[in-house]
C-alpha cells in the first residue's frame, strides 16, 4: 500500500504571499513538504504536504494552515489519501471537512 499524505493546497487564486507563507509553515512542521507551479499558467497550484497514515498524525500541518487560512483570508481543499476531505475557509474546516475531523478539537 503506497503511503498516504495530508496534503493543502490554496483553493484560491494563489499568489507570491501565499507560498511564502506555505514554505515558512512547511519549514516549521517536521517532515512536511512544500510545492509551488509559479508556471502552472493561470491556475497556480501551491501547497503543502505531510506523510500521514491517519489525518490526526498531520494535526501539526493542518494548524499551521488553518492559522495563515485566518490570517490571509485564502481558502485551502484539503485531501488526505487522495481523497477530497473538504476546506479551510478563513482558518475553520466547512462542514464536510469538519465531519472528516471528527473529535479533533477547534480551534485547529
Amino acid at each position: 500500500m503506497p503511503d498516504a499524505y495530508l496534503v493543502l493546497f490554496v483553493a484560491d487564486a494563489a499568489t507570491d504571499g501565499h507560498a511564502d507563507a506555505l514554505r515558512a509553515a512547511a519549514r516549521r512542521v517536521e517532515g512536511a513538504g512544500f510545492f509551488d507551479d509559479p508556471d502552472g499558467g493561470e491556475i497556480r497550484t501551491v501547497g503543502t504536504y505531510v506523510r500521514a497514515r491517519e489525518v490526526v498524525e498531520g494535526l501539526a500541518l493542518l494548524r499551521e494552515v488553518a492559522a495563515i487560512s485566518a490570517a490571509l483570508g485564502v481558502r485551502f481543499e484539503v485531501q488526505h489519501a487522495e481523497a477530497i476531505l473538504g476546506l479551510l475557509v478563513e482558518g475553520h474546516p466547512d462542514a464536510s471537512l469538519a465531519r472528516h475531523l471528527g473529535d479533533i478539537p477547534e480551534p485547529l
